[in-house]
């Protein structure tokens, strides 16, 4: 039997998998010889296939989480192989950049990898295993596919942290003063991975204080997209506050990256005050979403999918329309069809791109064509191709508004 190392395996698998529609790539791989097709007369269309199937294989069923870890990777094979689609435009249909889609990538590999090295029995070259991710990063990486965002009421949120700080706050001689914060707007986050974060920075300004008070706060200034809470050290500082939490703090700023907010961090005296910890969430605010489709039953579809969730969307079934509604209600985000009667869809994304005040507003293709290189040389911020599912649409929606943030 052929031998190979793991490691190997999983590059000419990624090679094979790259290359999967072209013939006289996939007639050089080592595959061939490995998964015992080399002296098929079909082989080239029997290793696609089996390659296909392994991928398909990986589908969840239907009762799994749509925001779960098995769904992101089987759709990030789909979309990377079977699709063939770059990592641009996976990580933008998934909501992810292009390094985070890397990363997540690497590990849907690796569980192909290990299915068919296991299906087909494949010995290895070397006799241990080679090293994997760090636990804490692979777990990590489960947390930010495996929590959808949700609207998060502020003092909930500090609440649900300190109810669980509650047993070490009462043995710390730290005194904890926890500012009021009623009637700021509510938060769009991952709810679990940023309370986790808030109880980071606690821990870390308790070991960071010798003596004094701690005080949390959240703060929000009107017109602003986020909130702010902070945790803020009075007193005087422990000798070994230089060398303390730093992992910690790394964890909650990746946390609370999940839902694209920030952590920044200050143990330098002004005053009384002796350091800060300070978390910025973004808020759960409106966001006005545009769709134009000249079927009812889309645009009821669209709704449905939007509904209890941070977009409003209006629809609008005459493209004539669209334009002056576009001018008049300055949307956030602009969902297209193509197939329009009496205009374009082509045409009309022009005229958004064109338009002195609209032309900066995202604008998704979505459409039963396969367009996509079209759309997006036209312009277009996005592709959706026709039917899509809830979780494919907010998360389209959900990588504009992040892309607008930065």
């Amino acid at each position: 039997m052929t031998k190979i190392d793991r490691a190997a395996f999983e590059n000419e698998l990624r090679a094979a998998l790259t290359h999967l529609y072209d013939p006289a790539a996939l007639r050089e791989s080592r595959l061939m010889a490995l998964l015992g097709l080399a002296t098929r007369a079909d082989a080239i269309i029997t290793l696609r296939r089996l390659l296909l199937d392994a991928i398909e294989s990986l589908k969840p069923a239907d009762d799994v989480p749509a925001q779960s870890r098995s769904w992101r990777y089987y759709y990030i094979l789909y979309g990377r192989y079977t699709e063939q689609l770059t990592q641009f435009e996976v990580g933008n249909d998934l909501g992810l950049s292009v390094r985070q889609l890397r990363r997540q990538e690497k590990r849907a590999l690796a569980v192909l990898a290990d299915k068919i090295w296991r299906r087909y029995k494949l010995a290895s070259a070397e006799p241990a295993n080679p090293p994997g991710p760090s636990a804490l990063g692979d777990e990590l990486a489960w947390s930010q596919s495996a929590f959808a965002r949700e609207s998060v009421d502020v003092d909930a949120l500090i609440r649900s942290a300190l109810d669980t700080a509650e047993p070490m706050l009462q043995s710390s001689p730290i005194a904890l003063d926890c500012a009021p914060s009623e009637g700021l707007p509510k938060l769009a986050l991952q709810l679990v991975p940023t309370r986790q974060a808030l109880l980071n920075i606690l821990t870390v300004a308790l070991d960071w204080l010798a003596t004094g008070r701690l005080v949390l706060r959240a703060e929000y200034q009107t017109g602003d997209r986020h909130v702010a809470v902070s945790v803020t050290g009075y007193g005087a500082l422990a000798s070994t506050a230089a060398e303390t939490g730093a992992e910690r703090l790394r964890v909650a700023r990746e946390l609370v990256s999940f839902s694209g907010g920030s952590l920044q961090h200050d143990a330098d005296a002004v005053g009384d005050q002796v350091c800060e910890i300070r978390l910025t969430l973004p808020t759960d605010s409106q966001i006005a979403v545009l769709a134009i489709d000249d079927n009812p039953d889309t645009l009821q579809l669209l709704q449905r999918y939007t509904a209890d969730t941070r977009y409003r969307l209006q629809g609008e079934s005459d493209p004539a329309r669209s334009l002056a509604l576009a001018e008049e209600t300055r949307p956030d985000i602009i969902l297209l069809d193509v197939l329009l009667q009496d205009i374009d869809g082509w045409e009309l994304l022009g005229r958004f791109r064109a338009h002195p005040r609209l032309g900066d507003k995202p604008v998704i293709v979505c459409t039963i064509l396969p367009q996509r290189d079209l759309a997006l040389s036209l312009g277009a911020a996005a592709f959706l191709n026709k039917p899509l599912s809830q979780r494919q649409l907010l998360a389209a929606l959900d990588a504009q508004l992040d892309r607008s943030r930065r």
